[in-house]
């Protein structure tokens, strides 16, 4: 019985000894599947002219198509996504091509209505009488560029039976969207312009995932409204002059993308209420205040601070989660080869409106690299061609249009997409102009497909 009891004990002792490694084990292993980065992917796209992907770059960086190839851009779960003049959200990540068709009424993305564009008259009342007949499943967006007449309001009724999250897209103040926001709860909300006095109204909409504003007050001095299951915001047009309060994030800690279009200064403390962001895109900045903040930011994976006048230390940036960077066109060669040194997990680079990176050699040390974009000048095609692990490049339109470049660039690497894109002027006057301007585009196609119905033209 005595070797029995020891027997017992040594088990138990075992056990003991066991469990005490074990258990951190099992834990560490399910944290680190469960916070698993989310792979990027390349998209592609036929039957649209230019992609810009809006969650990633804003404008700085449109693919182009030609005859024989689509438009690429890389991407990841919940992107916003620009295809000529309509959006549509990257949402299903096992579906990477996609063939866009356009009519009067719809945007099709392969062959499911995701976008519905309603004129400023009742020409389309007819259309949605069919809409029996029609398929909404993939609908994402609602948009349009002015008041909705009252005779499509039964016909909206009818389709949040069907739809009762769907999108809208409007071009506006804010206050305008109460007749449709009375019928929808919206998952996306894209273009309108708020001021404080709609905070009240904005809050009613709890379903929001993602959130396009400019803000017409020229002090911004209270937080946004409490909206639970918001992970993007995107406040756009915000001028040199506007002052933001750094508690403006406060009652949405949630937020894991914030992309901030804005002239002058802007002061990084804004994003200390955020817990959980991951993504940070800011474009047209003259300069950044408080620039070290952006070190609490541990979970942080994509990072672009852009703008033509802003200088800052690279080298400031800490980041343990960073994949993806975009170097603005003051960065040295020096910060350059610096800072993909310290960071040998970037998977994608992008070097904007840069003639001072003379050599990017150092990118053939980053193991995971997978993708490579760059604007408007060239300047180390040898080191390029020697990436051949590389599984997207995407360089200036008027370099690859010349048939030599391309087909040098296809045999030394076989295994990579190659897209063509043009870059945008990195100034704030520029980028804050593209939304309205996008906006105004498509009003203006509208009024001309209402006076010019197909085959009509002369």
């Amino acid at each position: 019985m005595k070797n029995l009891s020891c027997l017992i004990l040594m088990s138990r002792s075992t056990w003991d000894y066991l469990l005490v490694w074990l258990f951190p084990a099992l834990s560490f292993f399910f944290t680190s599947c469960s916070e698993k980065a989310e792979s990027y992917s390349i998209l592609e796209f036929n039957g649209a002219n230019n992609i810009a992907n809006y969650s990633k770059s804003t404008f700085l960086i449109q693919s182009f198509s030609d005859s024989l190839n689509p438009s690429l851009i890389v991407g990841s779960n919940g992107d916003l996504l620009m295809c000529d003049d309509n959006i549509f959200v990257f949402n299903n990540t096992s579906q990477t091509k996609f063939l866009l068709n356009y009519d009067d009424s719809a945007l099709y993305v392969n062959n499911k209505i995701t976008s519905i564009d309603l004129p400023g008259n009742d020409g389309m009342v007819q259309w949605f009488k069919d809409q029996k007949k029609r398929d909404f499943s993939a609908l994402q967006f609602i948009s349009f560029s002015s008041t909705i007449p009252e005779s499509y309001l039964p016909c909206l009724n009818q389709l949040a039976k069907i739809k009762p999250d769907a999108g809208i897209y409007f071009d506006g103040d804010f206050k305008d969207l109460n007749g449709v926001l009375q019928i929808f709860n919206p998952r996306y909300l894209v273009g309108p312009t708020l001021i404080r006095a709609d905070y009240d109204n904005l809050s009613k909409f709890t379903n929001l995932e993602l959130l396009t504003i400019s803000i017409k007050d020229s002090v911004i001095s209270d937080p946004l409204p409490a909206l639970p299951l918001l992970k993007q915001i995107f406040l756009s047009d915000l001028g040199e002059n506007m002052h933001i309060t750094n508690d403006l994030l406060m009652n949405n800690r949630q937020i894991e993308r914030v992309v901030i279009n804005k002239s002058g200064t802007i002061d990084l403390a804004l994003l200390n209420p955020v817990d959980n962001l991951k993504e940070l895109v800011i474009s047209g900045v003259d300069s950044i205040i408080n620039l070290q903040l952006i070190n609490n930011n541990k979970k942080l994976e994509v990072l672009s601070l852009t703008g033509d006048a802003l200088v800052y230390d690279p080298g400031m940036i800490k980041l343990p989660s960073l994949r993806w960077i975009a170097f603005t066109s003051n960065v040295t060669q020096e910060e350059f080869n610096s800072f993909v040194d310290i960071n040998p997990g970037l998977q994608i680079v992008e070097i904007f409106k840069n003639d001072t990176i003379r050599n990017l050699q150092p990118l053939s040390k980053l193991s995971g690299l997978f993708g490579l974009t760059i604007t408007d000048t060239i300047t180390d095609i040898k080191s390029i061609k020697t990436l051949r692990n590389l599984k997207y490049l995407s360089l200036p339109k008027s370099f690859l249009n010349l048939t030599i470049n391309k087909a040098e660039l296809v045999n030394s690497l076989p295994g990579t997409r190659i897209a063509a894109n043009e870059g945008f002027c990195l100034g704030s006057g520029w980028i804050l102009l593209l939304l309205p301007l996008i906006l105004m585009i498509r009003f203006f196609v509208r009024i001309e497909k209402q006076h010019f119905p197909k085959g009509t033209k002369s």
